[in-house]
């Protein structure tokens, strides 16, 4: 699901996007992540 999630947000927004969120504010990452997890298996 990592790997889905890194590349949708890198189609949304830009390349790298997922990568710099996780570095620079792991908490906002964490919690995109559970949300894009979240929204996919309901």
């Amino acid at each position: 699901m990592l790997e889905l999630f890194i590349e949708l947000t890198n189609q949304i927004f830009w390349e790298g996007y997922a990568q710099q969120l996780a570095f620079e504010n792991p908490a906002d990452f964490q919690i995109e992540l559970t949300g894009f997890i979240n929204s996919y298996n309901n």
